[in-house]
């Protein structure tokens, strides 16, 4: 079975191209995070298995550990980088004085 990162929008999929570009995948946390990461792909009633998958471009490059031979996401991190269609952006309001 096929493994894609459950991302909106995003179209990547564990393969040879995946790998040479450097881009890996992993599986949701089994506690923990795991809500969090649910909330951040904000996909409407999304619940995520064993086997949902996120890959590596959802994350900053301080969330890896690198250090050995197998990439590794560190404790705690959260996937953050998402590209979102204008219906699912949040608004930031900005409460700064002009005349400052």
């Amino acid at each position: 079975m096929p493994d894609f990162c459950a991302a909106y929008g995003c179209s990547n999929h564990r393969s040879l191209e995946t790998r040479t570009r450097g881009i890996t995948f992993h599986v949701f946390p089994k506690t923990g995070e795991r809500r969090q990461w649910e909330v951040a792909l904000r996909r409407d009633g999304f619940v995520s298995s064993g086997r949902t998958l996120l890959c590596s471009e959802h994350f900053r490059s301080e969330d890896f550990d690198r250090t050995g031979q197998t990439v590794r996401l560190k404790d705690g991190v959260v996937p953050t980088i998402f590209n979102f269609p204008a219906h699912l952006q949040r608004v930031c309001v900005s409460l700064a004085n002009k005349n400052s």
